[in-house]
């Protein structure tokens, strides 16, 4: 059995925190399996961060490059996410469900979806304002904007870049390179992609955890578990399964030095596994009313080597040039290393940003 120590050593190594990825860009994508987009951009935007901190020198115009260069593409994981262009047939899965009916967030108007599909296929790729708005505001999309994102799960459109954040929209057969598999995984392989996929990036876990915002995929994940206990690629640990190959790895303590995480870094995504393993209560609390926040608007948590230590609010003042530092909260007594390791992080977490670090909390 693997103690707790071992397990956590296990799953940052997977999550290649503390020792940068080496591939590239795409090949992180195709470990992780997914980066999770987010709009918020008190800093900058999440999937931006989430990269920052496992490949080394990476900036933010290498993701669009990568999207450019069609290594990766977006689309719906457990969330709005980047894919690599290799899991293309795993998305399909999803994208035949919303075809043959399941109801993704609005009733499909099937005549309108004519119309704009009309458009791009004649036009070219067009952004939502390029279409007559009949409705305005950022909660309450236009008929037209409806239709398009209805087209994308759908898999009739795809995503070929972004414009500012607005998605610029364009024909499949125009984005998808040559080689592409285009038919969706039978229902045996998307289930085991997803164990694979969770399990060697995350080192260890439960199905629950593997299902986790993915509903529809359980009866999958559940099927593609029992078939890999039969043949032994999975070993059970408890409540938990691993990869067997990975319990064969050498697991060193993880290094003793500080990263700033961000809110959707899949480290901490699930805040129930977050405590389980590693016993970190954290909650985001941007959605949060003003008055109920206990430590602010945008915290990140802070790691030190395999503990969680604190949290900072952080917030990107690009007027004054600055990373201002508007709460701070340990839960433990930060020791000389520590705050010397912090204060580098938060240093160079700024400069990645064209920003000066503050080194004292905003008045």
């Amino acid at each position: 059995m693997l103690s707790e120590q071992k397990i956590r050593a296990l799953v940052l190594q997977r999550q290649f925190i503390h020792s940068p990825w080496t591939e590239g860009l795409p090949g992180l994508l195709q470990h992780l399996g997914a980066l999770q987009l987010d709009a918020i951009q008190r800093i900058t935007r999440a999937h931006h961060h989430q990269l920052y901190n496992r490949l080394p020198r990476y900036r933010e115009s290498h993701l669009a490059e990568a999207e450019q260069r069609r290594e990766i593409f977006e689309y719906w994981s457990h969330a709005a996410a980047y894919l690599p262009m290799a899991h293309y047939p795993y998305a399909r899965v999803r994208m035949d469900r919303i075809r043959a009916g399941q109801r993704h967030w609005f009733e499909k108007n099937a005549k309108l979806c004519r119309y704009v599909l009309n458009r791009v296929r004649e036009e070219g790729a067009l952004r939502a304002s390029d279409f007559v708005r009949t409705k305005s505001g950022w909660w309450e999309w236009s008929d037209e904007k409806k239709a398009l994102e209805q087209l994308f799960h759908e898999g009739e459109l795809m995503v070929s870049h972004r414009e500012g954040f607005q998605k610029v929209f364009d024909l499949p057969e125009r984005i998808l390179p040559a080689n592409t598999t285009t038919r969706a995984a039978s229902k045996l392989e998307y289930g085991s992609h997803l164990v694979r996929t969770f399990l060697g990036c995350q080192g260890i876990g439960r199905i629950e955890e593997i299902a986790y915002l993915r509903r529809e995929d359980k009866p999958f994940i559940q099927l593609a578990a029992e078939s890999m206990l039969a043949t032994g690629e999975l070993t059970p640990h408890g409540k938990e399964l691993v990869l067997t190959e990975q319990l064969e790895q050498s697991l060193g303590r993880p290094s003793r030095k500080v990263r700033l995480l961000s809110p959707f870094d899949p480290l901490i995504l699930q805040r129930k596994r977050l405590r389980r393993l590693f016993g970190f209560d954290y909650q985001l609390e941007c959605y949060v009313p003003a008055a109920k926040r206990r430590y602010g608007y945008f915290c990140l948590p802070i790691l030190y080597g395999d503990r969680f230590v604190g949290l900072v609010d952080l917030k990107a003042d690009r007027e004054a040039g600055v990373l201002r530092v508007e709460a701070q909260h340990w839960t433990e007594k930060p020791g000389a290393s520590l705050e010397a390791s912090y204060h580098r992080a938060l240093g160079q977490f700024a400069r990645f940003h064209g920003l000066e670090s503050e080194t004292a909390l905003t008045a």
